[in-house]
């Protein structure tokens, strides 16, 4: 019989492709989505869909019956304060954790994290993503579990990196954090393989992997801008300066008009700090998993589906 997997965010970025991953590989997948835009493209692919928030005991409860593992993809990316991220990253994690835990045979437990709760000060939403971790550590008791932190995740359908390799492609390169800053990046089929690794083997428990292409001691935005296919011959440096201003103006309009900024104070201080370089030795070795996709090749694939 195939192994049951229940998934939170499968409506967004990384969540579709490990659902897709999934059935690919014939898992049955269960998906606890909030609205029914997503349904029917997850429903195509055969995921089952259950509607509900993980604010609810109960539809955590429906979602991880009989399952053989929980993929914690759902999180907050965008808020100022604690509370704007507080259920998603952190109070569904403890609600998921009970419920689990409630199982005979307990189901296997990930958590898809983030690179920035290794700086928790940093921002409400580093501390957030730290706070998840803990909640994790703190709640599973005989779960086996296992805590992925990726760095800055690309692909066809990710809104947040696409913009800056579609200007790569015109010739032009934004450049948004210090000269001498180097950080990671994965393509978002690699981040599904890792975890498919851990979920074929089932061990080892109680881990927390940093997962990353595998380009050795991350990049500098020159190796980035090398990587483009058409040269870049237009480089814009955005002032640190220009970033806070921006942020106190998003914060200040977000306040007024009810929505929840992306850019903030906060996530100018993630994208100033000048070390995001995963450390992958653990990864590699215990998961015996490798990255297939290089920068190059992954840029060259996104740009190809983007003229498409």
């Amino acid at each position: 019989m195939p192994l049951s997997v229940a998934l939170t965010g499968a409506s967004g970025f990384i969540g579709g492709v490990l659902a897709a991953r999934l059935r690919e590989n014939g898992y049955q997948v269960r998906a606890l989505l909030r609205s029914k835009t997503h349904q029917p493209d997850l429903e195509a692919i055969g995921v089952e869909v259950i509607h509900g928030t993980l604010g609810h005991l109960k539809n955590v409860k429906n979602l991880v019956h009989s399952c053989d593992v929980v993929i914690h993809c759902a999180g907050a990316i965008r808020g100022r304060r604690q509370e704007d991220f507080y259920e998603a990253n952190v109070a569904a994690i403890a609600h998921l954790s009970q419920a689990c835990r409630t199982l005979r045979p307990p189901p296997k437990f990930i958590l898809i994290s983030s690179l920035a709760a290794r700086e928790p000060s940093l921002s409400t939403y580093a501390w957030s993503k730290r706070e998840g971790e803990l909640t994790l550590i703190r709640e599973a008791g005989d779960l086996s579990w296992v805590i992925f932190r990726p760095p800055a995740v690309y692909g066809p359908k990710d809104q947040s990196l696409r913009p800056l390799f579609q200007l790569m492609q015109w010739g032009i390169g934004i450049q948004l954090s210090p000269q001498i800053s180097r950080f990671s990046l994965i393509h978002v089929e690699d981040f599904a393989g890792a975890i498919m690794a851990w979920i074929t083997k089932g061990k080892p428990s109680g881990h927390l992997f940093e997962v990353d292409d595998g380009f050795p001691g991350g990049y500098t935005w020159d190796e980035v801008f090398n990587s483009s296919q058409q040269p870049v011959r237009f480089r814009v440096s955005i002032p640190q300066l220009a970033l806070r201003m921006a942020a106190l103006f998003n914060e200040k309009s977000s306040a007024l008009l009810g929505y929840p900024p992306l850019l903030t104070k906060g996530k100018v201080a993630e994208l100033q700090h000048t070390n995001w370089v995963c450390d992958t030795r653990e990864t590699f070795q215990l998961l015996d998993w490798h990255p297939q996709i290089s920068l190059k090749t992954g840029l060259r694939q996104l740009l190809t589906s983007d003229s498409l």
